[in-house]
């Protein structure tokens, strides 16, 4: 019984050897499938706009094995722990696949639901169409502006200083007035007298005499006028859904330890 044994005992500790060798020979066989290279040829035509020569196809070849290569030195030598970009990156990476998963596609009457329970998201605010002449503070804007002002005819153009974002400006929401411009600047559209020059109005950059041309007002669309932009947003949000069950079944599982004055 007890050569039983000692044999047993050899024999499972060759097979052990022999698994840590088959083991260390496989971890240094660096297999390029062909789908690999195919995908990275493809990535290459589109971002260079012609099809790799063979010096090419070769270049990307070597690029692929030295990133492989270095890839498992940086795994050897454990660099990837405690590496916050990495963690950030490999987190990106499985919340994309989880986003991919198949969602079905909605019923009209969750399609209808889903609209008018974000309804206030896609009321079109109410748009102005501009110009405006622009005069820069450190040239004495503000009394150029007035000037300006007094003199100002549909004939003639007062002697104005360029402006980056153009002269005139077609159906802008106030948000995007204020983005481009600021809120001083923007608050002059609230109650805003149509077809005369007014100013001067400052803004973020100078100052400005302004003509509104027309405004648009704020309407609700119907479902049917945007129904491939609900669409999008429906499946997105189901997205969303999908990760945040996810990640909350996976939560389950981890015990989470953490200081408790950083808790709220």
């Amino acid at each position: 019984m007890k050569k039983i044994l000692v044999f047993l005992g050899i024999g499972i500790l060759i097979l052990l050897i022999d698994l840590a060798l088959n083991y260390d020979e496989d971890r240094l066989n660096i297999f390029i499938s062909d789908q690999e290279v195919e995908s990275l040829i493809s990535s290459w035509q589109l971002q260079v706009g012609r099809s790799p020569s063979k010096k090419d196809i070769k270049r990307i070849i070597d690029d692929i094995i030295k990133e492989e290569i270095l890839y498992r030195e940086a795994l050897r030598l454990n660099l990837d722990l405690e590496d916050r970009i990495i963690k950030r990156r490999l987190a990106q990476k499985i919340s994309f696949l989880r986003e991919e998963t198949s969602i079905a596609p909605p019923k009209s009457s969750e399609l209808d639901k889903f609209f008018q329970k974000n309804l206030s998201s896609y009321i079109v605010p109410e748009k102005f169409t501009f110009t405006h002449f622009y005069f820069s503070s450190e040239r004495g804007g503000m009394r150029r502006a007035k000037d300006a002002l007094l003199n100002i005819s549909d004939d003639d153009s007062p002697d104005s200083d360029p402006f980056m974002l153009g002269k005139n400006f077609v159906e802008k929401s106030a948000e995007e007035i204020r983005r481009d411009f600021g809120n001083g600047f923007a608050e002059n559209f609230n109650n805003p007298v149509l077809g005369i020059w007014n100013g001067p109005i400052e803004s973020v950059y100078g100052f400005h005499i302004v003509k509104i041309l027309e405004k648009s007002k704020s309407y609700t669309p119907t479902l049917g006028q945007i129904i491939e932009k609900v669409e999008v947003d429906y499946f997105l949000e189901e997205k969303q859904k999908s990760l945040d069950s996810y990640l909350n079944e996976l939560r389950e599982k981890y015990k989470i330890v953490i200081n408790p004055k950083y808790v709220q």
